[in-house]
């Protein structure tokens, strides 16, 4: 991510960001979700989103009608990373897009003009999540107490998926100083764990299963005892569009909480969707873990409990 700021003002940041959440919620039923396409007006909305099944809900959305019940009309943008999604919400060449909470945090902190909207993935609260911390059968690294005095791989030094990992061991009474991090990108962190350059890596699905199918250990889910249930993933909307558009951020914003209940409800519908809208071989998706998808309007509280684990955990958001 290209914003890298300490969180520093846990409660000024929630209570930004719930501001937006209330003008999102209210309203928030599928008889108001109808009633917004009832009306005949068509809204075209360009949204970002990460093209990897942790976006499966925005496609399932489309595919099943969701948004164009609600009067939406929606294309997607590809984009590499989240916070490439920032300029062109404030130029208004897209409307909405998902980022990690962290970075909408940093955003809101910045005073960029950035607000959340509705969430998009939530920790996992189960023994094995979408993420995972895997561990090469050469590391000998057989529990999470075993990673003290180790090296991991993560995506970005300080960033949330080192903090997730030393939140877990901090909780479980270990010493995350005892632990090398090391900065990899996760499409080249299962060469690094075959290669012996870390003995185990913070990672995601599909990659996840492809490490494990390569014969690698799945240690712990970093989002069990961190974040379960909060939001980890969020969709994001400029504050001038969200003020100038409130009924297209309502009518987005329940279009989202029905795809995402619909998406963990019907987990072959979102195998479906994800085998027409991302480049996941067959193979590893009949087998993946699929992200929990958050069902719940975004509230302040959340944001805040965010927010001060990756304070109290030294991290960096964006």
């Amino acid at each position: 991510m290209n914003i890298r700021t300490r969180v520093r003002a846990a409660v000024p940041v929630a209570a930004a960001l719930g501001a937006t959440v209330a003008l999102a919620a209210c309203g928030s039923s599928s008889s108001d979700t109808q009633t917004a396409g009832a009306a005949g007006k068509v809204t075209n909305i360009t949204v970002g989103t990460s093209g990897q099944l942790s976006n499966v809900d925005v496609y399932l959305g489309i595919s099943q009608g969701t948004f164009s019940k609600a009067g939406l009309k929606v294309t997607t943008q590809t984009l590499s990373a989240g916070s490439n999604a920032i300029p062109q919400l404030l130029k208004g060449t897209m409307h909405f897009a998902t980022v990690d909470l962290a970075t909408a945090i940093a955003a809101e902190q910045q005073h960029v003009g950035i607000t959340a909207v509705a969430p998009n993935n939530v920790g996992v609260p189960g023994d094995t999540g979408y993420a995972g911390v895997i561990a090469s059968p050469k590391s000998g690294i057989k529990t999470l107490a075993d990673l003290e005095g180790k090296s991991v791989q993560v995506n970005q030094l300080n960033g949330t998926a080192e903090i997730l990992v030393k939140a877990t061991m901090a909780k479980a009474g270990l010493d995350p100083s005892k632990v090398r991090f090391v900065e990899i990108p996760p499409p080249q962190a299962l060469a690094a764990l075959q290669a012996g350059r870390v003995d185990a890596a913070v990672l995601s699905e599909p990659i996840v299963t492809a490490a494990r199918a390569a014969g690698m250990k799945y240690i712990v889910n970093p989002e069990k005892d961190t974040i379960p249930n909060l939001p980890a993933f969020v969709f994001v909307a400029s504050k001038a569009y969200a003020d100038k558009h409130p009924d297209v951020v309502k009518a987005f914003t329940n279009s989202v909480l029905a795809a995402n209940k619909q998406a963990n409800a019907n987990p072959e519908l979102a195998r479906q969707t994800a085998a027409k809208s991302t480049e996941v071989p067959a193979a590893l998706l009949s087998k993946v873990t699929f992200p929990k998808f958050g069902e719940q309007a975004l509230t302040a509280e959340q944001v805040k409990a965010y927010s001060d684990l990756l304070k109290s955990n030294g991290g960096q958001t964006g």
